[in-house]
């Protein structure tokens, strides 16, 4: 049996989150910015579907999510750090990052739940839209792949005990 509070587990969940996150084909072949932000977003996304599956399968009295989260800044705040900025800024980002993370994660929880309940894509596609690439104007084959993604990433997950789900750390398909 596990331990959901296990530093261990949440930092092997995020770092499969990251890995998952930093594939070169999201950036070279569907055109999402090779930039903070857009690295950010791509993190984001894959958070919100693990963060769907405690919320759909009634698990969200889970400490794992909040762990995650936490860790998840906290990574955020190291990197900033990192990159040389100073106490000031890094509390401006990590305001601005997780004022833009709790959008993001309300924007994909409605669009894919009207999905779910009507199978009409129009608001998750304009949530990749206005999430991923800033509402530039890229291929439908872009937007088409990430609508998919998002979808058949969610059945993945949410078709696995969370056992399964910690045992494989999350893997996204």
């Amino acid at each position: 049996m596990h331990k959901l509070n296990n530093k261990l587990l949440i930092e092997n969940i995020y770092t499969n989150i990251v890995k998952t996150s930093r594939n070169k084909s999201f950036f070279l072949d569907y055109k999402v910015d090779d930039t903070v932000e857009g690295r950010f977003d791509i993190i984001v996304l894959h958070s919100f579907i693990i963060f769907n599956y405690f919320i759909s399968t009634g698990k969200s009295k889970s400490k794992l999510p909040q762990l995650l989260f936490d860790h998840m800044f906290s990574d955020f705040d190291s990197n900033l750090r990192e990159m040389g900025f100073g106490d000031i800024a890094v509390n401006k980002r990590m305001k601005q990052f997780i004022k833009a993370f709790y959008g993001r994660i309300d924007n994909y929880s409605k669009s894919f739940l009207l999905f779910n309940e009507t199978s009409d894509y129009t608001m998750l596609t304009e949530t990749i839209s206005r999430n991923i690439y800033k509402e530039k104007t890229v291929s439908v084959e872009c937007i088409d792949f990430w609508k998919n993604y998002i979808v058949s990433n969610i059945d993945y997950i949410n078709s696995n005990t969370l056992d399964d789900n910690i045992n494989n750390l999350f893997s996204f398909n």
